[in-house]
């Protein structure tokens, strides 16, 4: 008991001191950004909600603009909250701005640093940078289209089949659909239910990784050397290693499942790119690799469709009849659209981008890191600084945006060029932007599309017929912005509709190992 004591008492002492040499230091010719006041030791943590911490990061705009700085226990954090300035730092100044804070819990314990999502900009980052675009580009994704369409008909065909009543659980069958897609180009099986043990191992896995990516989530994260605690006090380490264990299970089995399946899939075309080029990239590295891929793909596009069904119970204000106008124009009552009638439907096309700004499902951003001081408009930014972009408060600037932000109106898509030259808040900045966008937004949008021209969508049902309240706000808190649960109807619009889902009915009979070696031949196709 004494020499615990003793080792509490000097990791104490260390923190204190800790805090007082990195205040004497230096001498800063430049002010820090501004920011709420900050407390001796332990900085700004006292103001810092322990949930929806992006909500205040968002409401300090108001009154310190568009840079702020925080101090969470000594350590610099610089908030954005504009457009103009996450551009400005974090892909502009993309050399000095690409790195990520030290989360030593999650990268080093729990993940033992193969989460790419967590690693510095460096010489690891970006074999897997390139690695990651030869099967995630603008080009290979484009590759994908069939098959993501396959996948949509059959969200389509679920759908109708469960169609009347008092509503159904929307987010199973988001979860599915995006999950099937994914697995069979990763991995080469599709998921047919979302209760199926690789879908739900993945999202249980997800759910626990978004705990220990939180800022200030542990005092370990700020001050490394309190990791020489032993377990009892250190109850992190027990937490991590469980947490690894089970990422490895899964990742391991399913880049072996992947190897072994018939015909092509992500999995053989990467590990025969590794060893051909002799990549600096372990088995174990490369299953992780993937690992992340999926679960960054899932969230991002499951929650954005989620937020859009929402987004027409509770906010239309007419842009629902303006797309179902477009799209029978356009498309015509005999058949389903396509990702090529996209040219020719740009309300569709500014849905996108509307649900992506109204709604970015990681709220809070995802924090860089930069190991070297600058200035930015007339404020020192130092060395070691966490410096985040908040999305939620970005994708609200009312002078890009208009004075109608918590709004969704597509609209403001349609008028010029001026928003679509924006970077999306939501798929990152800089050498840091999410690989798999190019392959998001063609899933989300022909999916968007599709709904559309198939259904009319309102809330569920309470016993007595009338309609349930689905709350636009009510989210998870996290990594990503979670939709509350909810219930949707989804009725055929007419009965085209109906004919034409039955038509191409259920879609697991196509013979998949012959779509993914097509895949491949396109891929792989000599120019």
């Amino acid at each position: 008991m004494a020499l615990t004591a003793s080792i509490v008492a000097a990791a104490a002492l260390g923190l204190i001191t800790v805090y007082f040499v990195r205040r004497l230091v230096t001498t800063p010719s430049l002010p820090l950004p501004p920011g709420p006041p900050a407390l001796p030791v332990i900085g700004n943590v006292h103001q810092v909600p322990k949930t929806f911490a992006w909500r205040q990061f968002a409401e300090w705009r108001k009154q310190y603009g568009s840079i702020y700085h925080l101090n969470v226990f000594g350590q610099h954090v610089i908030v954005l909250t504009t457009s103009q300035a996450a551009h400005d730092l974090l892909a502009k100044r993309g050399a000095t701005f690409s790195d990520r804070p030290k989360m030593f819990v999650a990268q080093e314990l729990a993940l033992k640093n193969m989460n790419v999502l967590l690693m510095d900009y460096d010489e690891r980052f970006k074999v897997r940078q390139r690695l990651e675009a030869t099967v995630l580009g603008q080009n290979a994704s484009s590759k994908y289209l069939e098959f993501q369409s396959i996948e949509s008909k059959q969200l389509m065909y679920d759908l109708l089949m469960n169609a009347g009543g008092k509503g159904t659980n929307i987010h199973g069958f988001l979860e599915r659909t995006t999950a099937s897609t994914i697995f069979a180009l990763f991995y080469g099986f599709r998921i047919k239910d979302s209760e199926a043990p690789e879908l739900v191992n993945a999202m249980q896995l997800d759910d626990e990784f978004s705990e220990f990516v939180q800022l200030g989530a542990f005092l370990v994260d700020t001050f490394p050397a309190l990791n020489i605690l032993p377990g009892p006090l250190a109850p992190w380490k027990a937490k991590a290693e469980a947490h690894h264990q089970r990422q490895r299970k899964l990742h391991i089995g399913n880049l072996n499942r992947g190897l072994k399946a018939p015909g092509w899939t992500f999995t053989k075309q990467l590990h025969q790119t590794v060893q051909e080029e002799n990549l600096p990239i372990s088995f174990d590295e490369l299953a992780f690799e993937f690992g992340t891929l999926v679960d960054a793909s899932l969230d991002g596009t499951v929650e954005t469709l989620n937020w859009f069904i929402i987004s027409i119970i509770t906010q239309d204000n007419g842009f629902v009849a303006k797309a179902k106008q477009e799209l029978d124009r356009v498309v015509g009552r005999n058949r389903l659209p396509t990702l090529d009638d996209m040219p020719h439907l740009p309300y569709i096309s500014a849905l996108l981008e509307e649900v992506l700004r109204w709604r970015a499902v990681g709220a809070g951003g995802v924090p860089h890191f930069t190991k070297v001081e600058s200035e930015y408009q007339g404020y020192r930014i130092p060395a070691n600084s966490v410096v985040v972009a908040n999305h939620w408060a970005v994708t609200r600037e009312e002078a890009v945006f208009g004075p109608d932000t918590d709004s969704f109106v597509p609209e403001r898509w349609m008028d010029g060029d001026k928003l679509k030259i924006l970077p999306v808040a939501g798929f990152g900045y800089g050498r840091r932007t999410c690989p798999g966008r190019f392959f998001a937004r063609n899933m989300i949008w022909v999916s968007m599309a599709r709904l559309l021209w198939a259904f009319d969508i309102t809330a569920g049902r309470l016993e007595d017929g009338e309609l349930t309240v689905v709350d636009a706000d009510g989210c998870t808190d996290g990594l990503v912005m979670r939709a509350l649960p909810y219930k949707a109807s989804f009725e055929p619009r007419d009965e085209n509709a109906r004919e034409v889902i039955m038509k191409d009915g259920d879609t697991y009979g196509e013979d998949l190992p012959a779509i993914l070696s097509k895949i491949g031949e396109q891929l792989n196709k000599k120019k």
